[in-house]
């Protein structure tokens, strides 16, 4: 069980917070009751003896009038049962104390008791807070990973599509090879987007293997690819290149003479990748859905990755520039 989930439940987050508050008083008055020539034994049970009521009065006040009440904004009602309940309190203590032989109850004990309940019942609060914040953030991010992730296939699916439509009028003898090379790129995107992330030899492995697919079609196609660096147990969110390559292929498409240059280098878990195509200035029949850029965008963001992206046009040529520091790295089983 983990500290989030122990302080998640009530009985085990108070039975350890008021064990170690008693150890505390525990510790302070040790000296003080040694000295009188007592026991552990009896130390431990006048400690008891003034403690654990303190606790329940206190735990009742936070849980029957500070949540109903005062959280609920009936500040009128609070205050009223504020008075009452700590009077109450009070005239109680001050005649337990001395019967249990413990003494008188002092106001200044009192009011030290009545502020760091409360202060530790308000702290509690602030912190489920932030916890449970923090649980519908990650269920968001999971719902929007699921979406964003899903929102590719049907991309690549479409641009591939209409490829193999153009295949099947010029060139059908080789229509079956271009069909089995993009079911084995479909099978890896089906398997890819049920996971968090992928190995980046594996994710390397796809744009080689798109790359492949995307020269078949279109064999003036100058693809200079560059793969360097230590890939291994390097781990990459899914389909993280494919949105940028395959923009890349389809503008420089256009062009007398289509190339696109990839270069990709990991050093140390940070992962540097530029990649530049040709593409017409004027002319155009293409219009950029800007799916493939703003995903990437969203995604790194939902992962919450350090990096540093951008895209820029230098005359003929588009060039985008990412930049991932610490990429996370597979455990080994």
């Amino acid at each position: 069980m983990t500290i989030l989930k122990i302080y998640q439940n009530f009985f085990l987050r108070n039975i350890i917070i008021n064990l170690i508050i008693f150890g505390i008083i525990f510790v302070c008055v040790y000296d003080e009751i040694k000295l009188d020539g007592h026991s552990v034994s009896y130390m431990l049970s006048k400690i008891s003896l003034g403690y654990f009521p303190c606790i329940i009065w206190v735990t009742f006040f936070n849980l029957y009038i500070i949540k109903p009440f005062l959280f609920r904004k009936k500040i009128k009602t609070f205050f009223f049962l504020f008075t009452i309940y700590w009077v109450g309190f009070y005239f109680f203590m001050n005649w337990f104390f001395p019967i249990a032989g413990l003494g008188k109850f002092r106001t200044l004990s009192i009011l030290s008791l009545v502020l760091n309940g409360t202060a530790f019942y308000f702290l509690h609060i602030v912190i489920m807070k932030k916890v449970s914040q923090s649980d519908k953030d990650i269920i968001k991010f999971r719902s929007e990973l699921s979406f964003l992730k899903q929102q590719l296939n049907p991309h690549f699916l479409l641009n591939a599509m209409n490829n193999l439509y153009g295949e099947s009028l010029s060139e059908p003898d080789k229509l079956p090879d271009r069909i089995l090379n993009l079911s084995d790129m479909l099978r890896y995107q089906i398997e890819a987007t049920k996971k968090d992330y992928v190995l980046l030899e594996e994710e390397i492995a796809f744009i080689k293997k798109y790359i492949e697919y995307s020269t078949f079609q279109n064999e003036r196609l100058l693809v200079t690819r560059t793969f360097e660096g230590d890939f291994d147990h390097i781990e990459i969110p899914p389909l993280f290149f494919l949105p940028l390559v395959e923009n890349a292929v389809k503008f420089s498409a256009e062009t007398p003479e289509p190339y696109i240059i990839i270069d990709l280098k990991v050093r140390c878990g940070n992962l540097s990748f530029t990649l530049k195509n040709n593409f017409l200035e004027s002319g155009s029949r293409l219009s950029s859905t800007g799916i493939g850029i703003e995903n990437l965008k969203r995604r790194l963001e939902v992962y919450g990755l350090r990096h540093d992206l951008s895209c820029k046009k230098e005359k003929n040529i588009f060039i985008v520039k990412l930049k991932i520091w610490h990429l996370p790295t597979a455990v080994l089983s």
